[in-house]
């Protein structure tokens, strides 16, 4: 499965206004994408694995949007991710968030 929205300037910024407000994306994997990597939470202090860093090349570069969809989708178990979709957010918004994913790896 790909993306069908164009990785645009709008569709881009679009997902970073859901990625920050209604998909409250940022509470974990912050503003700057790196998960709690650098933030003032000891990680020693949270069960699991921490929140991905989508700023890891060697991540972005192995998983497809597909994937991250079916994630968004369903969930990722043994991890604090839950399903997002349709509960929080649309099937658009969800790849628009995507492409906003996508931008931390540039």
């Amino acid at each position: 499965m790909s993306n069908p929205l164009p990785a645009t300037p709008s569709t881009v910024e679009n997902g970073k206004k859901i990625y920050e407000g209604k998909g409250f994306c940022r509470a974990c994997h912050g503003a700057d994408g790196k998960g709690l990597l650098g933030s003032d939470i000891d990680p020693g202090s949270l069960k699991g694995p921490l929140p991905r860093d989508f700023t890891d090349l060697d991540w972005q570069a192995a998983r497809t949007d597909g994937e991250l969809f079916w994630i968004l989708k369903n969930g990722s178990k043994g991890t604090a991710m839950a399903s997002f979709i349709p509960l929080v957010l649309t099937e658009e918004e969800a790849w628009q968030v995507l492409r906003y994913v996508r931008s931390f790896g540039q």
